[in-house]
């Protein structure tokens, strides 16, 4: 009698245990924007309140605790309902998947992804970096493969991520630039719009004005501007609303270089201070000279902004410009 008196008060209680866990990621999502808006690295107070008002309710309703093995087993019979509500995507740890995670900005993409409280899978072909230093290095889960791999041994890693970044970029040859600025990162984007990823961000590169509506990728690095062009109209037409391109200007920070360091904050950081008592937004639309007013970013800033397009859906779609980095960071 005891038994069965159980098993009943456990199936009614299954569905409100199920919708509980189902609200859990939606207010993490919400939580994460009230909290100081993007970029913010926890749950708002309400939202962490009524989460566990969520999860108190439904053990509530779970009945004396000789119920428990009769919960098990009907939360068994609903496991169809519960993963329809849990979603593959919408976990209450997001999980993030950095292209290019061992570079200068993708490393700084993977620590802010993972102080921002993502889970963090880096794919690149040298796998775990061996220049870099830190606990954060542990944390992230190092594939090592290469993005234009036809058979995409990595694209099973896709599936149920929160988003994609994409950190790839490189110079030399104007065919080479535009392979690794544009091929690889339309063949990623065309992988993750596969997995149904929902949101996908990369650092592209910002336009800087010439007269008579010339554009940059006519004259300067050609392969490298027309391949981050290409890959931001490849974007728009696979994530149409989930999918931001960063264009910062000059990035800056500590950079690794073989067992050394580059300090490029020593020049960047002074001279975005200096700029920012000027107009820039203005003055940067003056053809050629309007380059020298483009601030600087830190490379942080852009990291927090490209894992901030991906995790937090009030970031609008579309092109974020130098300004709007700062902005989303």
């Amino acid at each position: 009698m005891l038994a069965a008196s159980g098993l009943a008060t456990a199936l009614r209680a299954a569905p409100t245990a199920a919708g509980a866990l189902g609200s859990l990621p939606r207010l993490w999502a919400r939580g994460f924007a009230a909290d100081g808006g993007p970029g913010s690295k926890g749950l708002s107070d309400d939202a962490t309140t009524e989460a566990a008002a969520a999860v108190a309710a439904a053990g509530s309703e779970q009945g004396p605790p000789g119920s428990a093995d009769a919960a098990s087993a009907a939360a068994s019979t609903s496991a169809g309902t519960s993963a329809a509500d849990l979603g593959d995507y919408h976990t209450l740890v997001p999980r993030v998947v950095v292209f290019g995670g061992n570079g200068f900005v993708g490393s700084r993409v993977c620590q802010q992804a993972l102080a921002m409280g993502a889970a963090v899978v880096s794919i690149n072909r040298s796998g775990r970096p061996r220049n870099l230093h830190g606990d954060w290095l542990g944390q992230v889960e190092w594939v090592q493969g290469d993005a234009l791999d036809p058979q995409q041994p990595w694209r099973d890693l896709l599936k149920g991520a929160a988003g994609v970044v994409s950190t790839m970029g490189a110079f030399g040859s104007n065919e080479y630039m535009y392979k690794i600025c544009g091929e690889t990162n339309m063949h990623v984007m065309d992988a993750a719009a596969a997995a149904g990823v929902p949101r996908f961000s990369f650092i592209s590169v910002h336009e800087f004005k010439l007269p008579a509506g010339w554009r940059t990728q006519d004259f300067l690095l050609k392969g490298y501007f027309r391949g981050k062009r290409d890959a931001e109209a490849h974007m728009q037409a696979l994530f149409p609303m989930g999918g931001v391109a960063l264009r910062p200007g000059m990035i800056y920070g500590t950079r690794a270089v073989g067992s050394g360091q580059l300090h490029l904050e020593w020049v960047g950081a002074p001279l975005k201070a200096a700029l920012s008592v000027l107009p820039t937004h203005t003055l940067s639309n003056i053809p050629i000279i309007g380059a020298a007013f483009v601030p600087p970013t830190s490379v942080d800033t852009v990291a927090r902004a490209a894992v901030s397009a991906v995790l937090d859906p009030s970031v609008p779609p579309g092109i974020m410009s130098v300004w709007d980095v700062q902005k989303y960071a």
